[in-house]
């Protein structure tokens, strides 16, 4: 198993910082230009704010709460690996906006007097370290697929290549089922981090501050 994700690691690293490179160019340009993508960011906070506001009419404890949020990450997850085939634009244009959203975030509670990066460590660092690992990580995987579907499509063009892109397929396709398994996996332990620990974090270091500003409101 060791080598396996050794393996997994080494074949998709590239994949998984360039997914990096557009989470943290949509965050940048999220924080920078707030103001100018401040519909587009709302319209991708309407999912969340729709599934906060069925926790709430349902009154969900923290059971309900962890099982939404592990169920919408790994839905959002396995579709960026599956459809990245098509020529990876969904986990691209994800890395992006899920990054403008996480970068309108901050700006508006910089925007509010709290000190965005506090907001960041206290917030977003506790279970993103296992959640955006699992998410970047599958969007990197989808990119993968996507390159895999470019070349293909080349070696109509060269069918010289097709032998390498063949066995290339081969090991994607023979590395998915890990992929997917230590997806989960993460999703899993970041979904208990944030309903468990990040909530009790936020409350200890920032308190009252949260008041100010109300993102689902």
């Amino acid at each position: 198993m060791k080598a396996q994700l050794k393996n997994l690691w080494s074949d998709n690293r590239k994949y998984f910082l360039f997914a990096c490179l557009l989470f943290g160019l949509g965050m940048v340009w999220g924080y920078l230009q707030s103001e100018a993508v401040e519909q587009i960011a709302n319209a991708l906070l309407e999912q969340l704010k729709d599934m906060v506001a069925k926790l709430e009419r349902e009154g969900g404890g923290p059971l309900a709460v962890f099982w939404a949020i592990f169920k919408n990450n790994l839905f959002v997850s396995l579709f960026m690996m599956a459809l990245g085939v098509f020529f990876a634009f969904l986990p691209v244009f994800s890395m992006l906006a899920n990054g403008i959203v996480i970068g309108f975030i901050l700006a508006k509670f910089h925007a509010a007097g709290i000190n965005p990066w506090l907001m960041f460590t206290a917030g977003i660092l506790p279970h993103g370290v296992f959640e955006l690992a699992a998410v970047l990580f599958a969007a990197g995987v989808g990119i993968r697929l996507g390159v895999l579907s470019f070349r293909s499509v080349g070696s109509l063009i060269q069918p010289a290549k097709w032998g390498r892109v063949k066995n290339d397929w081969f090991d994607m396709l023979k590395q998915f089922p890990t992929s997917v398994i230590t997806v989960i996996v993460l999703l899993f332990i970041a979904a208990i981090v944030e309903t468990v620990v990040t909530p009790l974090i936020i409350q200890g270091v920032l308190g009252d501050q949260l008041k100010q500003i109300n993102l689902f409101g």
